[in-house]
């Protein structure tokens, strides 16, 4: 199997089996804004104390590290038997019977260094794959690790069934190509997709 196609099917299979609770992503903040305030005991002031930062996650392949983001929890190491290429997975909230979920895969660059055409032939490989994924949008340039990168939005039935709403992020590095996948019922999507996001600029190559 593909890992684009590999991407997909995991979208639907792994949040079907992980029976995750549903947390709720309303009102998550950035661990860039938020903070708590507690009282000063001596001085009768306030002393602002940053938030507690999100847990790091290393991948599989020990080449990144990355966020959990608030809402979701880590399964990564659910799928290190099973599915080799699968550096990172997250569940996040259930919906109707679908969890949301982040997942990062990597491929091999085949010596391909430029992120417009690495981003154009993903997206063909997508629609040859999966003929029913629709609605593209353009691609948006992001950094991933400091790293260019982009990211695309998309509408697509994996399994020929339920109708997701999927984020995709490509970035290169070293010999490989890493995926980024958010995958979300279409009314859950705007919930989470900023989940994504936070995945992205919390990533650090090690």
């Amino acid at each position: 199997m593909s890992p684009r196609r590999l991407a997909a099917v995991l979208a639907v299979t792994v949040p079907l089996a992980a029976g995750c609770g549903s947390t709720s992503l309303f009102g998550a903040k950035s661990k860039s804004t938020s903070s708590t305030t507690t009282p000063a005991s001596s001085a009768g002031a306030t002393v602002t104390q940053p938030a507690p930062q999100p847990p790091g996650v290393t991948s599989i392949d020990g080449s990144f590290q990355t966020i959990v983001p608030s809402g979701f929890v880590d399964a990564t190491r659910s799928v290190r038997s099973g599915v080799a290429n699968v550096q990172y997975l997250a569940i996040g909230p259930r919906a109707n019977g679908f969890a949301s979920n982040i997942n990062v895969i990597r491929e091999p660059a085949g010596g391909r260094t430029d992120i417009n055409r690495i981003t154009g032939l993903e997206v063909a490989t997508i629609k040859r794959i999966d003929p029913r994924a629709d609605r593209f949008s353009q691609p948006s340039a992001i950094t991933v690790g400091g790293q260019p990168a982009r990211a695309v939005d998309y509408y697509n039935r994996p399994t020929g069934e339920r109708l997701l709403r999927q984020r995709q992020v490509f970035v290169a590095h070293g010999r490989w190509i890493y995926t980024i996948t958010y995958s979300a019922l279409p009314e859950a999507y705007a919930a989470g997709v900023g989940a994504v996001d936070r995945v992205a600029a919390g990533w650090k190559w090690l």
